[in-house]
């Protein structure tokens, strides 16, 4: 009972890392910096980190669009994750993202006898 708690608790922490680092990322994006870079200027404005900010603008958008970087490719990383563990706790899943047919989820057994159930029907109940 215990690992399943830590389990789905851990489960829930990389989901709230997954969306920050996501977040973030759209957030610093070098397009959206034409936006927010005049407004933490105009924001920070009269400050010692506003000042350093406005003196080392190019600075500040290489070290934007490196955390932007980073901050995607871990979040796409994190959600993967997460997308392969929900898809393993579902059952198993072929590559092409169906279902695996298995005894279990209906396999050959299961439509041996669907088949011969559906022979037995009147022509009728086909339609």
């Amino acid at each position: 009972m215990r690992s399943e708690a830590k389990a789905a608790k851990g489960t829930e922490l990389k989901k709230i890392g997954t969306y920050l680092l996501m977040g973030t990322a759209l957030i610093s994006c070098p397009c959206h910096l034409v936006f927010s870079l005049p407004l933490v200027l105009g924001l920070l404005g009269g400050t010692a980190l506003g000042t350093a900010l406005a003196a080392h603008t190019g600075l500040f958008v290489a070290a934007v669009t490196a955390y932007f970087l980073v901050a995607l490719i871990g979040g796409s990383y994190l959600l993967s994750r997460l997308l392969k563990d929900a898809e393993n706790s579902r059952g198993s899943v072929s590559s092409s993202g169906r279902r695996k047919k298995t005894r279990a989820f209906g396999g050959r057994a299961a439509l041996g006898r669907r088949r011969s159930r559906a022979k037995k029907l009147p022509v009728s109940w086909h339609r």
